[in-house]
């Protein structure tokens, strides 16, 4: 039980460390912002827009997208590049993990997937976001964000030319105003972005990583269960798919959107990893704390008091999950549909009209 404790421990430990990897990585992005907002600037300054006409408009237009084309292109091979690391990174990590996994006393051999593999399984497998803009790979993933920013920046410009706007109105509209601390401009919606799409982007490359591992050793590798994170700010998909199993070669893999934090450990078929008496970290109403690693989300949102329930998963579902006679499995299965899309309540009422009618709903 000790050697499962210590398993699952650095699981945890080691989703903690990729938070922290993600952010370092959305740092490398604020010199190219620098740059981006440097190259407007200058290229903004040389001329009245005023004084244009439709036809430089188009040509200044074609020039600034030319000039951030080249930047995000630059950022772009950087990200590349580090995101492969990083799943090379993670691959190794989990092998050793699923070494260490083992009972006292059995020794596991463990196949490591080599590079060559690992980077097709991170470029040629899409992305697992539900919603519109999923089933995406990764480099469209990426190429679609910088594509959507260079024309939010171009839109400004061509708005503000038709509006009779200046250069200097111009310019702080994609800047921001400093007394908001440039928070309001299109450069923060730009850098907001930059931040999703790298966290969205590592989840991915960790996830196929792993999962390389997974499929390297299936002698070994029985299914794989996901681990949402137990606070309040956890979606309504993720809470739902916490504790979920799924085979090795099927089933979804998070991320499950944008920004997701939930991870998934590979359960082996000669241990337990969450053994009787083994722990996980969780955020209630009383703080950080631990809680029995057998607890799924919404069994741990069931001990938490109202106020809580109300901020995590909203009023509406918060009195149906407290009044409306479900059990909280039922709950949980009826936040996602079939396809593992999130519901909403007009959809969840149809299946489970008489729980809306016992919540008073």
């Amino acid at each position: 039980m000790a050697a499962n404790q210590a398993i699952l421990d650095a699981t945890i430990r080691h989703a903690v460390f990729l938070e922290k990897l993600k952010a370092g990585e959305v740092g490398k992005f604020a010199p190219f912002l620098k740059e981006f907002d440097r190259s407007i600037r200058d290229r903004l300054t040389r001329s009245d827009m005023t004084e244009y006409n439709v036809k430089r408009l188009e040509a200044l237009l074609k020039e600034v997208d030319s000039l951030l084309l080249g930047i995000f292109d630059r950022y772009s091979t950087q990200l590349n590049l580090d995101l492969i690391d990083i799943a090379n990174y993670e691959a190794e990590f989990e092998a050793t993990s699923l070494a260490r996994s083992a009972p006292v006393g059995v020794s596991l051999d463990v196949a490591a997937p080599t590079a060559a593999a690992i980077r097709t399984a991170v470029l040629t497998n899409p992305l697992s976001v539900r919603g519109t803009g999923g089933g995406k790979l990764l480099k469209s993933f990426i190429k679609g964000w910088t594509v959507a920013e260079r024309d939010r920046v171009t839109g400004t410009i061509r708005q503000g030319f038709f509006e009779g706007q200046t250069n200097f109105q111009i310019i702080r509209n994609i800047r921001g105003t400093k007394v908001a601390g440039y928070k309001d401009g299109v450069l923060a919606t730009t850098s907001r972005n930059a931040s999703t799409v790298v966290h969205t982007a590592i989840q991915h490359v960790s996830s196929q990583a792993r999962m390389e591992v997974a499929k390297a050793n299936t002698d070994v590798v029985s299914e794989i269960e996901i681990v949402a994170t137990l606070d309040s700010k956890t979606s309504q998909t993720c809470r739902s798919m916490d504790k979920r199993r799924f085979p090795v070669n099927s089933g979804p893999r998070p991320p499950f959107h944008p920004n997701c934090r939930t991870t998934f450990i590979l359960r082996t078929k000669l241990s337990e990893m969450f053994a009787e008496g083994a722990t996980r970290a969780s955020v209630g109403a009383i703080g950080a704390g631990q809680v029995s690693a057998s607890l799924d989300y919404y069994h741990w949102l069931q001990q938490q008091p109202a106020t809580f329930q109300d901020v995590a998963i909203g009023p509406v579902r918060a009195k149906l999950f407290r009044e409306g006679g479900l059990s909280v499995q039922r709950f949980s299965e009826l936040q996602l549909d079939r396809n593992f899309s999130p519901l909403n309540l007009a959809q969840m009422k149809s299946l489970e009209p008489l729980a809306f009618e016992r919540a008073g709903i």
